[in-house]
């Protein structure tokens, strides 16, 4: 297949949507000289627990730190297992094993969730994620943490004993990097805050530098406002996307409860239409690297999973499905040429 179209600029797959608003939050803390954990790190907290309705929140310098002070905040360690799905971001398995304990891995449905009756009963906990920007449903017969990375704003984080998020530089908004504890528990809170620094204690605990700068939060704080318009904007291009390719033989996920991280579509040509995207300068990948239980134990420095026989659900998911562009900074000439270009390869 040839590029017919040669001049066509490049359509990435996410992008950081970034303004003068941004820039001026940030240099406004840099030349007020207090750049660390502060005030803009405080308003910043309250305003993601307004958003997400919860009574508290807790800024981090990753959401694999949050993740990894919820699960510690909980009390798992290193006799604990923890229920996740394996079709998600590797984050997951990192943070339970920071809390040294045993990541179950999960096989996910045709949605690519983790049904809500698939973490055993003898987990410790479960880590829910809305994975892509859908709704997941939420396991009851343990202690769940959500994971709110890919849809904050949303419908969730306010279902489980706490939510996570993400504010990584293509997250739905970005602090460059950076995470939040959201919760009603007032101890698992104070935990997580007594344990995102080390120095000026008492005693000697196992705490951690993660901490986020006021420099980071400024930008959030602007993020966090802009995010109604940037959860529209996507929508928009998602309703373009399944009326431009309705009627190919592709699988399209559901408009109900879901804000559109990712543009996900299921084909059993997925290879082959991601090759052909990137011939017509369209960034298309792989939403998920790898099911964690394709990760290879290369000794025992390697974290701790525990496995069921099979997963058909994670397999089929890594085998068709394909993420194509969706960012609130496409313009309309960019969301057509996906959707021509993707018209073009099947017909």
């Amino acid at each position: 297949m040839t590029l017919p179209y040669p001049s066509h600029p490049k359509v990435p797959h996410s992008r950081p949507a970034i303004g003068d608003e941004e820039i001026e939050a940030v240099s406004n803390v840099m030349r007020s000289g207090k750049l660390a954990q502060g005030a803009e790190v405080e308003a910043f907290e309250q305003e993601c627990a307004e958003c997400v309705g919860r009574r508290y929140a807790v800024a981090l310098s990753s959401g694999t730190a949050a993740l990894h002070l919820t699960l510690a905040g909980l009390g798992v360690d290193s006799e604990g297992h923890v229920a996740v799905p394996d079709y998600a971001c590797a984050a997951l398995i990192t943070a339970t094993d920071m809390a040294r304990a045993t990541s179950h891995l999960c096989d996910v449905g045709r949605d690519y969730l983790m049904p809500a009756d698939a973490p055993p009963p003898d987990c410790d906990a479960a880590i829910a994620v809305h994975l892509f920007g859908a709704t997941c449903d939420l396991p009851s017969s343990l202690p769940v943490i959500e994971d709110i990375a890919q849809s904050i704003g949303g419908k969730t984080g306010n279902g489980s004993i706490a939510a996570v998020a993400s504010f990584y530089a293509t997250k739905l908004l970005t602090t460059g990097e950076g995470g939040m504890v959201l919760t009603d528990d007032e101890g698992l809170a104070e935990f997580a805050r007594d344990h995102r620094e080390y120095d000026n204690r008492n005693d000697l605990q196992r705490r951690f530098p993660f901490k986020m700068t006021d420099i980071q939060a400024a930008m959030g704080r602007v993020q966090l406002r802009k995010l109604p318009d940037f959860l529209k904007r996507r929508r928009a291009i998602a309703e373009n996307y399944t009326h431009g390719l309705n009627g190919l033989p592709l699988r399209f996920p559901p408009s109900e409860d879901h804000i559109f991280f990712r543009y996900v579509v299921g084909t059993d040509q997925r290879s082959e239409l991601e090759k052909y995207l990137q011939s017509q300068s369209i960034e298309a990948k792989r939403p998920v690297y790898m099911p964690s239980h394709h990760y290879v134990s290369d000794g025992s420095a390697s974290p701790r999973l525990a496995m069921q026989g099979s997963y058909p659900g994670a397999d089929q998911a890594h085998k068709e499905a394909l993420s194509i562009p969706i960012h609130p900074t496409m313009v309309e000439n960019e969301v057509e040429w996906v959707i021509e270009s993707i018209n073009r390869f099947f017909n």
